[in-house]
Protein backbone atom coordinates (compact mmCIF):
# COMPACT_ATOMS: atom_id res chain seq x y z
CA UNK A 1 0.00 0.00 0.00
CA UNK A 2 2.72 2.60 0.66
CA UNK A 3 4.43 2.09 -2.57
CA UNK A 4 0.95 2.15 -4.14
CA UNK A 5 0.76 5.84 -2.54
CA UNK A 6 3.29 7.11 -3.00
CA UNK A 7 3.55 6.22 -6.67
CA UNK A 8 -0.08 7.58 -7.07
CA UNK A 9 1.81 11.11 -5.57
CA UNK A 10 4.45 11.01 -7.77
CA UNK A 11 2.74 10.15 -10.83
CA UNK A 12 0.16 13.78 -9.87
CA UNK A 13 3.36 15.33 -9.56
CA UNK A 14 4.81 14.70 -12.36
CA UNK A 15 1.90 14.24 -14.46
CA UNK A 16 3.39 17.33 -17.04
CA UNK A 17 6.43 15.50 -17.97
CA UNK A 18 5.47 15.36 -21.38
CA UNK A 19 5.29 18.92 -21.59
CA UNK A 20 8.51 19.37 -19.94
CA UNK A 21 10.23 16.77 -22.44
CA UNK A 22 8.42 19.03 -24.97
CA UNK A 23 10.26 22.19 -23.73
CA UNK A 24 13.90 20.56 -22.79
CA UNK A 25 13.69 18.83 -26.65
CA UNK A 26 12.77 22.13 -28.06
CA UNK A 27 16.02 23.88 -26.74
CA UNK A 28 18.28 20.71 -28.13
CA UNK A 29 19.60 21.03 -31.95
CA UNK A 30 19.26 17.00 -31.17
CA UNK A 31 16.60 14.60 -30.84
CA UNK A 32 15.68 14.06 -27.20
CA UNK A 33 16.23 10.18 -26.13
CA UNK A 34 14.30 8.15 -23.79
CA UNK A 35 15.46 4.45 -23.38
CA UNK A 36 12.74 2.17 -23.16
CA UNK A 37 13.43 -1.43 -21.68
CA UNK A 38 12.30 -4.62 -20.20
CA UNK A 39 14.74 -5.88 -17.11
CA UNK A 40 14.71 -8.81 -14.84
CA UNK A 41 15.30 -8.62 -11.20
CA UNK A 42 18.86 -9.66 -11.74
CA UNK A 43 19.72 -7.34 -14.56
CA UNK A 44 19.16 -8.96 -17.72
CA UNK A 45 17.62 -7.41 -20.73
CA UNK A 46 18.33 -10.14 -23.37
CA UNK A 47 17.50 -13.34 -23.00
CA UNK A 48 14.72 -15.81 -23.45
CA UNK A 49 12.67 -14.83 -21.31
CA UNK A 50 11.04 -11.98 -23.60
CA UNK A 51 9.09 -15.48 -24.97
CA UNK A 52 7.55 -16.51 -21.71
CA UNK A 53 4.12 -16.49 -20.53
CA UNK A 54 4.66 -14.89 -17.29
CA UNK A 55 5.98 -12.23 -18.97
CA UNK A 56 3.34 -11.58 -21.21
CA UNK A 57 1.76 -8.88 -18.99
CA UNK A 58 5.15 -6.91 -18.86
CA UNK A 59 5.48 -6.75 -22.75
CA UNK A 60 2.07 -5.54 -22.91
CA UNK A 61 2.72 -2.82 -20.47
CA UNK A 62 5.78 -2.26 -22.42
CA UNK A 63 3.78 -1.67 -25.29
CA UNK A 64 1.42 0.90 -23.84
CA UNK A 65 3.65 3.12 -22.19
CA UNK A 66 4.31 3.94 -25.58
CA UNK A 67 1.64 6.69 -25.56
CA UNK A 68 2.35 7.90 -22.05
CA UNK A 69 5.98 8.84 -23.17
CA UNK A 70 4.91 10.29 -26.65
CA UNK A 71 7.78 9.84 -29.11
CA UNK A 72 7.67 10.87 -32.54
CA UNK A 73 9.89 7.54 -33.42
CA UNK A 74 11.11 4.47 -32.08
CA UNK A 75 14.85 3.37 -33.02
CA UNK A 76 16.67 0.10 -32.72
CA UNK A 77 20.42 -1.04 -33.70
CA UNK A 78 21.17 -3.87 -36.41
CA UNK A 79 20.41 -6.91 -34.43
CA UNK A 80 17.12 -6.35 -32.91
CA UNK A 81 15.96 -4.61 -36.16
CA UNK A 82 16.64 -8.04 -37.80
CA UNK A 83 13.48 -9.54 -35.65
CA UNK A 84 11.38 -7.20 -37.41
CA UNK A 85 13.20 -6.94 -40.81
CA UNK A 86 13.00 -10.42 -41.69
CA UNK A 87 13.94 -10.28 -45.66
CA UNK A 88 16.90 -10.43 -47.20
CA UNK A 89 17.68 -7.88 -49.71
CA UNK A 90 17.96 -8.77 -53.26
CA UNK A 91 20.94 -6.64 -53.63
CA UNK A 92 21.78 -8.69 -57.37
CA UNK A 93 19.77 -6.66 -59.69
CA UNK A 94 21.40 -3.29 -58.75
CA UNK A 95 24.63 -4.15 -58.97
CA UNK A 96 24.95 -1.95 -62.97
CA UNK A 97 22.93 0.48 -61.43
CA UNK A 98 25.23 4.14 -61.71
CA UNK A 99 26.43 5.73 -58.74
CA UNK A 100 24.73 7.19 -56.45
CA UNK A 101 25.71 10.26 -54.15
CA UNK A 102 25.80 10.16 -50.93
CA UNK A 103 23.11 12.21 -49.70
CA UNK A 104 20.74 12.24 -47.27
CA UNK A 105 17.55 10.61 -49.03
CA UNK A 106 14.35 12.20 -47.20
CA UNK A 107 10.65 10.80 -47.77
CA UNK A 108 7.97 13.05 -46.07
CA UNK A 109 5.88 11.02 -43.63
CA UNK A 110 2.54 9.77 -45.11
CA UNK A 111 -0.78 10.28 -43.69
CA UNK A 112 -1.88 8.65 -41.05
CA UNK A 113 1.39 7.08 -39.80
CA UNK A 114 2.22 7.80 -36.55
CA UNK A 115 5.79 7.62 -35.66
CA UNK A 116 9.09 7.29 -37.78
CA UNK A 117 10.67 3.71 -37.16
CA UNK A 118 14.60 4.06 -37.25
CA UNK A 119 16.80 1.54 -37.87
CA UNK A 120 20.82 2.04 -37.49
CA UNK A 121 22.50 -0.02 -39.90
CA UNK A 122 26.08 0.94 -40.40
CA UNK A 123 26.36 -0.77 -43.97
CA UNK A 124 23.02 -1.67 -44.94
CA UNK A 125 22.04 -5.58 -44.71
CA UNK A 126 18.22 -5.69 -43.77
CA UNK A 127 15.42 -6.05 -45.47
CA UNK A 128 12.37 -4.23 -45.67
CA UNK A 129 9.27 -5.02 -48.21
CA UNK A 130 7.90 -1.58 -47.88
CA UNK A 131 8.61 1.85 -46.14
CA UNK A 132 5.85 1.40 -43.83
CA UNK A 133 5.96 -1.38 -41.23
CA UNK A 134 3.27 -2.24 -38.25
CA UNK A 135 5.26 -1.27 -35.15
CA UNK A 136 4.43 -4.15 -32.71
CA UNK A 137 6.23 -2.45 -30.26
CA UNK A 138 4.04 1.02 -30.59
CA UNK A 139 0.10 -1.16 -30.77
CA UNK A 140 -1.84 0.28 -27.81
CA UNK A 141 -4.72 -2.08 -26.65
CA UNK A 142 -4.17 -4.00 -29.86
CA UNK A 143 -4.17 -1.13 -31.98
CA UNK A 144 -2.01 -1.86 -35.04
CA UNK A 145 0.73 1.66 -35.61
CA UNK A 146 1.90 2.02 -38.67
CA UNK A 147 5.55 3.49 -38.84
CA UNK A 148 7.88 4.79 -41.76
CA UNK A 149 11.46 3.43 -41.68
CA UNK A 150 14.60 5.58 -41.91
CA UNK A 151 17.98 3.94 -41.99
CA UNK A 152 20.80 5.44 -40.21
CA UNK A 153 23.79 4.27 -42.67
CA UNK A 154 27.85 5.13 -43.06
CA UNK A 155 29.78 5.90 -46.19
CA UNK A 156 30.54 2.14 -46.23
CA UNK A 157 27.18 0.96 -47.50
CA UNK A 158 26.71 -0.28 -51.17
CA UNK A 159 25.05 1.63 -53.66
CA UNK A 160 23.23 -1.61 -54.26
CA UNK A 161 22.01 -1.22 -50.82
CA UNK A 162 20.85 2.68 -52.08
CA UNK A 163 18.90 1.73 -55.13
CA UNK A 164 17.64 -0.95 -53.02
CA UNK A 165 15.94 1.46 -50.16
CA UNK A 166 15.01 4.66 -52.95
CA UNK A 167 13.01 2.07 -54.76
CA UNK A 168 10.81 1.03 -51.65
CA UNK A 169 10.91 4.78 -50.46
CA UNK A 170 12.73 4.27 -47.65
CA UNK A 171 14.16 7.30 -45.87
CA UNK A 172 18.23 7.49 -45.02
CA UNK A 173 20.58 9.17 -43.94
CA UNK A 174 24.70 9.22 -43.44
CA UNK A 175 26.16 9.69 -39.98
CA UNK A 176 29.93 8.64 -40.69
CA UNK A 177 32.48 6.91 -42.74
CA UNK A 178 33.13 3.71 -40.96
CA UNK A 179 31.31 3.64 -38.08
CA UNK A 180 27.92 5.50 -36.93
CA UNK A 181 28.48 9.09 -35.24
CA UNK A 182 25.37 9.21 -32.85
CA UNK A 183 25.25 12.44 -32.39
CA UNK A 184 25.43 13.68 -36.09
CA UNK A 185 22.43 11.33 -36.82
CA UNK A 186 20.38 12.53 -33.90
CA UNK A 187 20.86 16.26 -34.97
CA UNK A 188 19.95 15.31 -38.91
CA UNK A 189 16.84 13.31 -37.61
CA UNK A 190 15.79 16.52 -35.87
CA UNK A 191 16.39 18.54 -38.76
CA UNK A 192 15.52 16.52 -41.39
CA UNK A 193 12.19 14.78 -40.03
CA UNK A 194 11.52 17.14 -37.08
CA UNK A 195 11.48 13.99 -34.65
CA UNK A 196 12.21 16.26 -31.25
CA UNK A 197 12.04 12.71 -29.16
CA UNK A 198 12.26 9.21 -29.39
CA UNK A 199 12.44 5.87 -27.77
CA UNK A 200 15.83 3.49 -28.34
CA UNK A 201 14.33 0.06 -27.91
CA UNK A 202 17.38 -1.69 -28.99
CA UNK A 203 19.76 -4.39 -27.10
CA UNK A 204 22.69 -3.69 -25.05
CA UNK A 205 25.35 -2.63 -27.47
CA UNK A 206 23.51 0.15 -29.23
CA UNK A 207 22.22 1.22 -25.64
CA UNK A 208 25.93 1.55 -24.33
CA UNK A 209 26.59 3.39 -27.71
CA UNK A 210 24.26 6.18 -26.66
CA UNK A 211 25.01 6.56 -22.83
CA UNK A 212 28.76 6.17 -23.61
CA UNK A 213 28.09 9.02 -26.53
CA UNK A 214 25.98 11.07 -23.08
CA UNK A 215 22.97 10.88 -25.58
CA UNK A 216 20.30 9.31 -23.46
CA UNK A 217 18.03 12.13 -21.59
CA UNK A 218 15.81 10.01 -19.46
CA UNK A 219 15.36 5.91 -19.27
CA UNK A 220 12.34 4.02 -18.87
CA UNK A 221 12.43 0.60 -17.59
CA UNK A 222 9.62 -2.14 -16.47
CA UNK A 223 11.56 -4.39 -13.63
CA UNK A 224 9.73 -7.91 -14.15
CA UNK A 225 9.64 -10.48 -11.26
CA UNK A 226 11.72 -13.07 -12.71
CA UNK A 227 15.60 -13.80 -13.47
CA UNK A 228 16.87 -15.29 -16.54
CA UNK A 229 20.25 -16.53 -17.65
CA UNK A 230 22.60 -14.68 -19.44
CA UNK A 231 24.93 -11.66 -19.05
CA UNK A 232 23.49 -9.00 -20.88
CA UNK A 233 22.38 -6.47 -18.94
CA UNK A 234 21.05 -2.78 -20.48
CA UNK A 235 23.93 -0.87 -21.54
CA UNK A 236 27.23 -2.84 -23.43
CA UNK A 237 29.35 -1.38 -22.42
CA UNK A 238 28.50 1.40 -19.94
CA UNK A 239 29.68 4.52 -17.58
CA UNK A 240 28.94 6.22 -14.98
CA UNK A 241 26.24 8.36 -15.52
CA UNK A 242 23.19 9.65 -12.99
CA UNK A 243 19.72 9.93 -12.99
CA UNK A 244 16.93 11.22 -10.77
CA UNK A 245 13.49 9.08 -10.62
CA UNK A 246 10.78 11.35 -12.08
CA UNK A 247 7.93 8.46 -11.94
CA UNK A 248 7.33 4.82 -10.44
CA UNK A 249 4.65 2.82 -10.43
CA UNK A 250 3.11 -0.84 -9.85
CA UNK A 251 1.64 -1.99 -12.82
CA UNK A 252 0.19 -5.50 -14.09
CA UNK A 253 1.23 -8.95 -12.52
CA UNK A 254 3.99 -7.20 -10.06
CA UNK A 255 5.91 -5.65 -12.80
CA UNK A 256 7.40 -1.93 -11.41
CA UNK A 257 7.73 0.76 -14.18
CA UNK A 258 10.70 3.18 -13.22
CA UNK A 259 10.96 6.37 -14.83
CA UNK A 260 14.30 8.60 -14.99
CA UNK A 261 15.96 11.80 -15.98
CA UNK A 262 19.18 12.45 -16.35
CA UNK A 263 20.61 14.93 -14.06
CA UNK A 264 21.89 18.31 -15.43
Amino acid sequence: MHLKINSFKKIIFFHSISFYYKMEAGKMDRTFVILHMLQTIDGKAIGDFWRKPDVKEGVIDYNTLISHLKPQAIALGRVTMADTANEIPDLLKYENNKKIEHKDFIVPLEKDIEYYFISYDSKGTLGFKSNIINAACGANKGRQILSQMIVVLTDEVSNEYLHYCQERKISYIFAGKNKIDLKTSLIKLKKLFGIEKMTLQGGPTIDGAFINDDLIDAISIIILPITSIGNDTLFKPSKYQEFKLIEYKELSSSNIWLHYLKKN
